[in-house]
């Protein structure tokens, strides 16, 4: 009998790494990872149920167990499909006088 396959950081997550429901079943793939690796934050996977579905979000607080290719998620392969669309974070808009300040500081 081999030993167990050793868990991973968050970090090393692979694009289209099985994510597994509660009962151990393929019920999506992973498209993104998101998180903030900086800081050492992990807030969750971008995952797609089917090659038709579209991308939705799948939770830090729902994720289990985390191998390079292959995540366990809490939750039944039903609830994954229906996890809510994801949404690209927004773009933090510069105020005119902040990047106008930058300019000249840069161009001086």
């Amino acid at each position: 009998m081999s030993a167990p396959e050793p868990q991973v950081s968050w970090k090393a997550i692979e694009r289209d790494a099985a994510v597994l429901a509660a009962d151990g079943s393929e019920a999506a793939r992973v498209v993104e990872v998101a998180g903030d690796r900086t800081a050492d934050i992990f807030s969750g996977l971008v995952v797609k149920a089917g090659a038709l579905a579209g991308k939705s979000f799948l939770p830090a607080e729902q994720v289990t167990a985390i191998w390079a290719r292959r995540v366990q998620a809490t939750l039944t392969a039903e609830a994954i499909e229906a996890l809510p669309p994801y949404e690209e974070p927004v773009a933090e808009r510069l105020e005119e006088k902040g990047f106008l300040s930058r300019l000249r500081r840069l161009f001086g």
